[in-house]
């Protein structure tokens, strides 16, 4: 909702589109919202990994910097030294202690944390590993020294026992070894036999003994030291979408310097209360003019669309579902979520906390942002209440951290409150918890006076966007504003916007603004993306997998957002279609009585037009058959990307290729198009020819 959008909806009462009636899902009393009865999820940092080599694989990539060899052929002893060694204690819970010459170990209330830089040994495999520590003082009786995996998202300046990674049960050592004072120790660390080695790779280092202190060099030449013995290199890329499920690579999470974002709006995870899909909450409440007392029988429903359906599932499904939604995100190339921060307890805060979890136990190299809804409670709550709560989500390995040690903050509406407040946010999570931070600062009204006084406190500019190609076209040059304020900027990228509560859309012409969105980032030269929205179905903006749309919008814009990445448009190795169109004419009268949407939501109106759009994307030349409501129309498709357009019609919409005689991709779309409609639905609807 950037510039004129802004006039209208000058509060986000949530859902965003909804500004004018009483419901949100912040304050309602029905089981979607905060009040929602049941017992509260506790927070689960603690889980324990099945496998050491699981945790190797979580941790974060750090570009190459100090490592040190002794030799480099594979099967020889390699040794690297720690490029950071720090230690945390419950005494100074907030307070980092980098800058002591020795690091502490005892059986819980010091810890003591190492990262070697292994960038240039990543995807070989470990023979044999031994940490050599030169023990400075211990009281020790007994062998005890302990190492455990642990994330690689922190920094020595920084770190303090408030906010270091969870621990990690996995112990890799055995405590098979005794500290004595004064003397150069190895320990063996079996557990890492025939992993695989990525960018940077850290431990936590306890004492088993308890009652005992034990202290080891940690500067200079007595830095701790990795010795390892690698295997011949062994072929380990990041997670990436192939021909077998895409008709080109898209680059795995964050591979690349440019971050591409995806909002979560948590009011609609996958399924509410594991119900069959056809009489769940979406199904009963939610897609109905009946639902949730008939609140929603003005506008034909809160939703048009939902997630994709499943049958129950047994164990804890929350979690389950997190991973999916993590996991279909990484494989289309995303690098992470922003979730909306909307309350600080309750049931969405609770699907918050499971996001995170399902982010860290997914496998994938995915980053979670925590985005501040100035709009909700969330953002309207005192700065140390939301400093004490951010700084419980940046526990996570899973939370976004830049290679200069600062959590990532993004926002909602930032302007609602002035940068001085935002600063003093910032300046709360450091001084109480040591956490610095690099905020990205989201507008609903990017406007100059905006971008000036956030600039000298942000990593990163942004606005929430326009919807229609029309306006994202014309709009400003925001990514060279923010630049030359010496900040990053992060494109909103949107495929559409339908608000039937508000009575308002845009014309997104099928996939036009979704093109129009990456033009612009790609044109502007941005540096960060945020996709508007991943899942917040009220406004009909969702990419993640949908009843409307299956994959099919995630797909496409895999495609832009692999050229955003790697500079260059991806390699077509598969041919497919997909076809996108509405299931009624845009001014067709519903069969139920409801107040209609006006195509006015950017502010500018876009003439609505009934149009079936068909992309291809293909390897060499083909013949295309499309064929809507009975009629058939034929043209020739030029290999890699393009569109065309057509008539809509009643019925059945569907396209096929064929290139020397033989069909190569095929699209039935399974929604039919309708003289009446049983309520207004005016979102594009998408059907793709590939297979999952």
């Amino acid at each position: 909702m950037g510039g004129r959008i802004l006039s209208r909806f000058s509060s986000r009462t949530i859902p965003r589109c909804c500004m004018s009636a009483p419901y949100s899902h912040e304050n309602s009393p029905n089981r979607h919202t905060n009040d929602s009865p049941g017992p509260a999820r506790p927070w689960r940092w603690t889980a324990v990994l099945a496998a050491a080599a699981l945790a190797l694989s979580a941790f974060i990539p750090i570009p190459a910097s100090a490592a040190t060899s002794t030799a480099t052929g594979t099967g020889t002893p390699i040794a690297v030294k720690a490029t950071e060694a720090t230690w945390t204690t419950i005494r100074q819970p907030n307070t980092p202690q980098n800058t002591t010459p020795y690091v502490n170990a005892t059986s819980s209330a010091d810890k003591t944390f190492l990262k070697f830089d292994t960038a240039q040994y990543a995807g070989m495999s470990i023979v044999s590993a031994t940490l050599d520590l030169k023990v400075a003082s211990t009281t020790s009786t007994a062998p005890g020294v302990q190492v455990f995996p642990a994330s690689s998202a922190w920094s020595a300046s920084s770190l303090t026992d408030s906010n270091r990674p969870v621990h990690n049960n996995v112990e890799l050592s055995g405590a098979a070894v005794q500290a004595v004072s004064g003397r150069s120790i190895s320990v063996p660390l079996s557990g890492l036999t025939d992993t695989a080695l990525s960018g940077s790779t850290s431990f936590e280092l306890r004492y088993a003994q308890k009652y005992v202190s034990t202290s080891f060099a940690g500067r200079g030449e007595s830095l701790p030291t990795l010795r390892l013995v690698l295997a011949p290199s062994i072929s380990v890329p990041e997670p990436v979408v192939g021909s077998d499920k895409l008709s080109f690579a898209v680059p795995g999470s964050n591979t690349s310097s440019k971050k591409v974002f995806a909002h979560y709006f948590p009011p609609y995870p996958i399924s509410i209360e594991n119900k069959v899909p056809s009489s769940d909450y979406y199904a009963n409440n939610y897609l109905t003019t009946r639902g949730e007392g008939g609140i929603h029988a003005n506008y034909g429903g809160l939703l048009r669309d939902r997630p994709e359906g499943r049958a129950p599932l047994s164990g804890d499904w929350k979690l389950t579902d997190m991973k999916k939604e993590v996991t279909d995100a990484a494989d289309a190339g995303i690098d992470g979520f922003t979730v909306d921060i909307m309350s600080l307890s309750g049931l969405n805060w609770e699907r918050t906390l499971d996001l995170m979890q399902g982010a860290e136990q997914s496998g994938r190299n995915f980053t979670i942002v925590p985005n501040l809804d100035m709009t909700a409670s969330a953002g309207k709550a005192g700065i140390p209440t939301i400093a004490a709560k951010l700084a419980e989500l940046y526990k996570s390995p899973a939370a976004y951290r830049l290679s200069t040690g600062e959590m990532v903050l993004s926002s909602f509406a930032a302007e609602r409150q002035n940068a001085a407040w935002w600063g003093q946010l910032k300046s709360t999570l450091e001084s109480q918890y040591g956490i610095k931070t690099a905020l990205i600062a989201v507008f609903l009204d990017a406007n100059d006076a905006n971008l000036k006084s956030f600039a000298p406190i942000s990593y990163a500019l942004s606005n929430w966007g326009t919807r229609t190609p029309v306006t994202i076209a014309n709009g400003p040059d925001y990514a060279a504003k923010a630049q030359a304020l010496g900040v990053k900027w992060m494109s909103p990228v949107a495929v559409q916007d339908v608000r039937p509560r508000s009575y308002l859309y845009d014309e997104a012409g099928n996939t036009e603004t979704l093109k129009a969105s990456w033009n612009r980032a790609l044109k502007n030269g941005s540096d960060l993306v945020q996709l508007v929205t991943w899942n917040d179905y009220s406004e009909g903006t969702s990419f993640a997998p949908s009843a409307a749309h299956g994959d099919a919008f995630l797909d496409i814009n895999a495609y832009y957002l692999s050229q955003f990445k790697t500079g260059s448009a991806p390699t077509i190795v598969g041919d497919s279609i997909y076809v996108t169109h509405r299931i009624q004419p845009h001014a067709a009268t519903p069969t139920t009585a409801q107040k209609l949407m006006s195509p006015t939501l950017s502010g500018t109106s876009m003439k609505p037009r009934d149009t079936v759009g068909v992309l291809t994307f293909l390897t060499a030349p083909a013949t295309v058959t499309v064929s809507i409501g009975g009629t058939k129309t034929t043209f020739e498709a030029p290999a890699g990307e393009s569109s065309r357009t057509f008539p809509l019609a009643l019925g059945t919409v569907g396209a096929s290729a064929a290139r020397n005689g033989a069909q190569v991709a095929a699209v039935t779309s399974p929604y039919q198009v309708v003289a009446r409609p049983v309520v207004q639905d005016l979102q594009y609807y998408a059907a793709s020819s590939r297979t999952k």
